[in-house]
């Protein structure tokens, strides 16, 4: 069934209620009750003596006790066929019908209660009239009785009738009481299921990435590793995603309408927040706190991940004229991390590879000088290479091919001018890359200068 149509059946069944009502309430009004009763307060005016006012009291009392019998069945009969829909079965759409009863008891209710303030205004007169023996009506004044005998027996027809509406609805509002506490709890239910779900996805998520991280990326083959560890992850996901949806379905049947329009509201209000959510979820394993990258032009050591911005401390620039942004914070939306390049310098090592040129004054001296030059890198970055290896092996267990960390080495070339130029290549930290080529710099000169071996100065080179 349609959305709309479900909106429109309330106000449907208001319209049936609203027309039922006044007839189930009325319908012994002066056709049928009021002669009676008129009968029989006319006579109770008439009478003379005690005993004959209490024998016609007693059949008034009695008639009126018939008559609001006869309107509560009445009311009691219209409620119960005008709420015996087929859609009573859903707890949402028979609170609405119950708050429509009670709503509408209360304007019936009020309605009664003008008419009897009508007619207390013509008792007056009718009361005046009979002390003085003369009398007109008040002005503005529309007579709606021709005798004070009918506006006693109107006047009693009208209270039973609003004895009978508040008794009906004060039975109504406890029914209504009922059920919405009722729904009160099946929210609670509603909440408890939807936290269960979140706890059921963290842990299948935790639990997935265990089994990646302690038993299928230590296998050694590396065709396997990948094989396997990309199986097991499309398998867990898809699994748990058709459960979940299988669970909501049965569980909501409609919730695929409420879905559709809800979640078209959402896309459109609130399109960067949700592009922002997104490449937060997406970073999640992309970067960590304290890791350098560089996103689009920027490039920094992150210090926070939030669900819409990502904070950078600016390390270095790529445009010299915004030199003054190094050291400073930077925020990023993260809805740039889906439309820019994203480099974690960290990905693989945290280590980065540094090459330092150094040409020679005398090319005789270039055994020597390559002999010193490779002791001081062994020296200095040997352990730096092994960390950055063991690094490798283990961050990249995820991929199909591992990258070989470079020995620290002293390569040598021969340039156009016939001059020899060693270019130390080796990894150092990320972020002391100036601490390392220092020390090495010091080093360098330290033996150099105990070996008499001249570097190539720039006025000579």
């Amino acid at each position: 069934m349609s959305r709309s149509g479900f909106r429109l059946r309330p106000f449907v069944f208001l319209f049936c209620l609203l027309a039922a009502l006044p007839a189930a309430a009325q319908q012994n009004d002066v056709q049928k009750d009021v002669p009676r009763l008129q009968w029989r307060f006319d006579s109770l005016l008439k009478a003379k003596t005690t005993q004959a006012q209490t024998e016609i009291q007693q059949g008034i009392d009695t008639e009126r006790a018939a008559i609001r019998k006869e309107i509560e069945q009445g009311l009691t009969k219209t409620i119960q066929t005008a709420g015996s829909t087929p859609e009573t079965t859903d707890l949402v759409r028979v609170l609405d019908q119950q708050r429509s009863i009670v709503s509408l008891l209360s304007q019936r209710i009020d309605a009664t209660k003008a008419d009897l303030a009508l007619l207390e205004k013509e008792e007056a007169y009718y009361v005046q009239r009979e002390k003085t023996g003369t009398g007109s009506p008040p002005p503005g004044l529309i007579m709606q009785t021709k005798s004070y005998p009918e506006l006693l027996a109107r006047k009693a027809v009208l209270g039973e009738q609003l004895a009978a509406l508040q008794a009906m609805q004060n039975t109504q509002q406890e029914r209504l009481n009922e059920l919405q506490s009722e729904q009160q709890v099946r929210d609670l239910g509603v909440l408890f299921n939807i936290l269960t779900y979140l706890a059921i996805f963290f842990g299948v998520f935790w639990a997935e990435r265990l089994v990646r991280n302690l038993l299928l990326h230590h296998i050694r083959h590396r065709r396997v590793r990948y094989t396997l560890t990309k199986i097991f992850s499309f398998i867990v996901y898809v699994t748990l995603a058709f459960w979940f949806i299988q669970r909501v379905f049965s569980e909501f049947p409609d919730i695929v309408t409420i879905f559709a329009l809800v979640g078209a509201a959402l896309i459109i209000v609130m399109q960067d927040p949700i592009k922002g959510m997104v490449g937060w979820f997406g970073l999640r394993n992309a970067i960590s706190i304290g890791q350098r990258v560089a996103i689009g032009d920027t490039v920094g050591d992150v210090i926070d991940i939030g669900m819409l911005y990502t904070t950078l401390i600016v390390s270095r620039t790529m445009n010299a004229e915004l030199m003054g942004h190094v050291g400073k914070l930077v925020r990023i939306p993260n809805q740039k991390m889906l439309t820019d390049p994203l480099v974690n310098f960290h990905s693989t090592s945290d280590f980065e590879n540094v090459e330092m040129p150094i040409r020679l004054s005398n090319t005789g001296q270039y055994e020597q000088a390559k002999n010193i030059l490779e002791d001081i890198l062994q020296k200095e970055t040997g352990d730096f290479a092994l960390q950055a290896q063991r690094q490798m092996d283990r961050r990249m267990r995820g991929y199909y091919f591992t990258q070989i960390s470079p020995a620290p080495r002293a390569y040598v070339e021969v340039t156009p001018a016939g001059e020899i130029e060693f270019r130390l290549c080796f990894p150092a930290p990320i972020g002391r890359r100036r601490v390392v080529m220092t020390q090495i710099t010091q080093e360098m000169l330290k033996r150099f200068a105990d070996h008499h071996i001249e570097l190539r100065s720039p006025e000579t080179a």
